[in-house]
């Protein structure tokens, strides 16, 4: 658990590279017991927040969510709902359709439902359920359900292994050009797929953010994805970045 004061201390060097901040990276930020007060900084300091949740806590943190000033849009990856039982399946997606039905009244923040599963049978009961329960028209073809409330559908995805096999040394990546990600010890990683540390491209408690974004490490891989070269061993494993390719 990243403290309140450390959060504070990264993000004041992080506004000054970009207006929002992710509360992900391989971990649930609802389970944080400070997570209002680290929306309270991030908006004292001017940041945006998107949050992305398994959405299994959303009914213990929801005045929260809806009381801050921060928060721009939460994304709830649906994955959690594999291997829950028919009882739990249905009050999982009871609360996350309460979100919806009082996000739809009072708009305070975006909601993109995160449909990346490789079961179409799970996927079918999940827009069923929400279709019927929310009485509105929905299918796999669907991108907004009602103002502030969107679908996602995506291929659902391995994370990589720095013992997988090599994908291939070419390509691009959205990683240290678009984004960069803080693990709670202050490492800094080129995304949120490396929840491992694997990329240490530096420690932000160690040197300042401005230091870590210029040394030799971070520049050869951003200027390789940049030309479509795939420098990290890491990366050459990693499949989510395919996804780029296509677009």
């Amino acid at each position: 658990m990243m403290s309140t004061k450390d959060f504070q201390e990264i993000a004041t060097q992080v506004k000054e590279y970009s207006d929002y901040i992710y509360l992900h990276v391989k971990g649930e930020p609802l389970t944080h017991p400070y997570l209002k007060e680290i929306l309270d900084i991030a908006y004292n300091l001017g940041l945006q927040v998107n949050l992305t949740t398994n959405g299994t806590k959303i009914n213990e943190v929801v005045e929260i969510l809806f009381s801050s000033k921060a928060l721009r849009q939460v994304n709830i990856s649906l994955h959690a709902i594999v291997g829950l039982d028919d009882e739990a399946k249905k009050n999982y997606l009871d609360n996350i359709c309460n979100l919806i039905e009082r996000l739809s009244v009072e708009k305070k923040f975006f909601l993109s439902l995160r449909i990346w599963i490789e079961n179409d049978e799970i996927n079918k009961y999940i827009i069923e359920y929400i279709s019927k329960r929310l009485n509105v028209d929905i299918n796999i073809a669907t991108e907004k359900i009602m103002d502030n409330v969107f679908l996602s559908f995506e291929e659902e995805f391995s994370w990589p292994n720095i013992n997988g096999d090599i994908i291939s040394n070419t390509g691009r990546c959205l990683g240290t050009r678009d984004q960069i990600a803080i693990l709670a010890n202050g490492d800094i990683v080129p995304c949120c797929l490396d929840g491992n540390g694997i990329i240490r491209l530096g420690n932000i408690f160690e040197n300042k953010l401005e230091t870590i974004l210029n040394t030799s490490r971070f520049l050869t891989m951003k200027s390789g994805f940049e030309n479509g070269r795939v420098v990290e061993d890491l990366c050459q494993r990693c499949s989510y970045r395919l996804r780029f390719e296509k677009n």
